[in-house]
């Protein structure tokens, strides 16, 4: 049975939501989330249709994410910061019914509609994969009941906590945390979108336990938190990317409470955490896995490696997609190409994130794709993609470029913008008369990265 269900049944006056001064019990939620699965099956959806969803945050989203549930529909949260383009190959790939892009007005009626059958996807969330286009991974209401359970058991939540949600919603950080307030009985502190100030005065003026963050928005913050640690503040817990050496070293100077985290949208956000106690006495560690949450060391060709020892990160639980959009089911494992090892205690560790991939600000940029949009270009002969350090945003995205005529970074970023989103745009863009390359003529990023970090 979906979340919000049981848990306005069981406590109906908890609340459950607040938002910009208003505040909504599990039950007023309920109410409204039966007002809005009859406005939905009124535009005739029905259990299988896929619901896309372009929205900021916002109580309409949250209620709009529990209706789908409820409707038995499969949504698939888009976002809101790629480019028409971008969103419109999703929601193709998806095989949308309908998308909503602003909230709407609906009655307050109640409705009887069936619940969703756990196996089925109850969310398509897209992910960038390793072959550089977006993937969207096939999440059923079990594997999001399974990640709730088993975050709650590691993080111990507490009925009646309260969670600052600043993430987006159409991500599976941001929407997990619905579902674990609902399996726990938490309030979510919901802000439209994270703005450092509103973020430290929302902590406060509502007494917050926990909140999760990106390191970049934990750099924002910690001015913020230098001058007043909210007293009721339990738990930062921090993932998305690799948190800065600097930035860990400094929170723990601060006695800031943080968790690091190591996640995947295909598990449902988490894998691994370590509480504060661990991340301080081993600094960036990211945890042991989450309870029935399997996570192996493997070589090249797929063989356990012992405690101590570096390969690819591979998982396997109940939180664990079916697969993703368009491909044959998973065999039970993921392998996700992230490369780690796990430590004598059982802890993981992760060194490289998916190879090329580069993580700025908490979102993923695929250097294939910028490389081929710079690429179109007339006078780009060839580019080079890659991530440079930044104690801000974890990485930015900086491109080394062979023209065939004369050109200049201007030309190229006007030139990319309106082509994808801006997070993926170059920072730093530089011409050179070759790029490295393999034996086999595949470009060698990280060479390309160290002649620049060299400078």
């Amino acid at each position: 049975m979906p979340f919000l269900s049981v848990r306005a049944a069981q406590s109906p006056e908890l609340p459950a939501l607040l938002f910009e001064g208003g505040q909504w019990t599990y039950a007023e939620l309920n109410r409204q989330v039966n007002g809005l699965c009859a406005a939905l099956a009124g535009r005739g959806l029905i259990s299988g249709d896929r619901l896309g969803a372009a929205l900021e945050n916002s109580p309409f989203f949250v209620a709009l994410i529990h209706a789908a549930l409820r409707l038995g529909l499969t949504l698939v949260p888009l976002n809101r910061r790629l480019t028409d383009a971008e969103r419109d190959w999703q929601l193709r790939a998806a095989g949308c019914k309908i998308v909503i892009a602003q909230p709407f007005n609906f009655p307050f009626t109640a409705s009887r509609q069936p619940a969703t059958a756990s196996r089925q996807p109850a969310t398509i969330i897209f992910t960038s994969g390793t072959t550089g286009q977006p993937k969207g991974a096939l999440l059923t209401l079990e594997n999001h009941q399974a990640a709730a359970r088993a975050s709650s058991q590691r993080l111990e939540t507490r009925p009646g906590e309260r969670w600052l949600l600043c993430l987006p919603l159409y991500h599976v950080g941001g929407m997990s945390i619905l579902f674990r307030a609902c399996f726990d009985g938490l309030t979510v502190i919901l802000q439209e979108r994270f703005e450092p100030q509103e973020t430290h005065r929302l902590l406060k003026q509502h007494s917050a336990g926990l909140v999760s963050l990106v390191p970049t928005m934990l750099y924002r913050l910690m001015p913020h938190l230098e001058r007043a640690i909210p007293t009721s503040l339990r738990l930062i817990l921090l993932g998305g990317a690799a948190a800065a050496p600097e930035l860990l070293q400094k929170a723990f100077a601060l006695n800031l409470p943080v968790a690091t985290t190591y996640g995947l949208t295909e598990a449902c956000s988490q894998v691994s955490t370590a509480l504060p106690e661990t991340a301080r006495r081993k600094p960036g560690c990211a945890g042991a896995p989450l309870p029935g949450v399997e996570v192996q060391i493997v070589d090249a060709r797929g063989k356990a490696l012992p405690a101590g020892e570096t390969g690819e990160i591979v998982i396997r639980g109940p939180a664990l997609m079916r697969g993703y959009l368009s491909q044959p089911p998973l065999n039970g494992r993921f392998f996700t190409g992230d490369i780690g090892a796990l430590d004598a205690d059982g802890d993981l560790w992760v060194f490289t994130r998916r190879s090329d991939l580069i993580i700025s600000g908490g979102e993923n940029v695929y250097p294939d794709e910028v490389e081929r949009a710079l690429m179109t270009h007339p006078a780009v002969r060839e580019a080079c993609v890659f991530g440079l350090p930044d104690h801000e945003w974890g990485q930015t995205v900086a491109a080394a470029v062979i023209t065939r005529a004369a050109c200049d970074p201007k030309t190229l970023l006007d030139f990319l913008r309106g082509k994808m989103a801006g997070y993926k745009l170059p920072r730093q863009i530089y011409f050179l008369d070759s790029l490295p390359h393999t034996a086999s003529g595949k470009l060698k990023r990280a060479e390309c990265a160290a002649i620049f970090l060299s400078r």
